[in-house]
């Protein structure tokens, strides 16, 4: 890959993160807040010895609610990595 078209592609990028700044942190407050409301309500759960296998599963496991928020917070970066090194949205 030439020089030219990956400072275009990364260009780009930082144009999309700059037009949709607002709507990132947004979105980022918002994740971050239910991730923290999360975790504070496992660990109420857990320190009340509320929290069976089936409760931390479903908080923890591969499919549970904190791995799927967690994972919304790296969204943007990894569709900002995909423009970059293919050159596709």
């Amino acid at each position: 890959m030439k020089q030219e078209e990956l400072d275009e592609r990364y260009s780009i990028v930082e144009k999309l993160v700059r037009l949709f700044k607002f709507e990132r942190f947004i979105h980022l407050a918002v994740t971050g807040i239910s991730l923290v409301i999360l975790l504070v309500a496992i660990s109420l759960m857990i320190y009340n010895k509320e929290a069976g296998k089936a409760e931390l599963s479903l908080m923890f496991g591969s499919s549970g609610l904190i791995t799927y928020t967690g994972g919304r917070l790296l969204r943007m970066w990894d569709q900002a990595l995909k423009i970059i090194v293919t050159g596709k949205m």
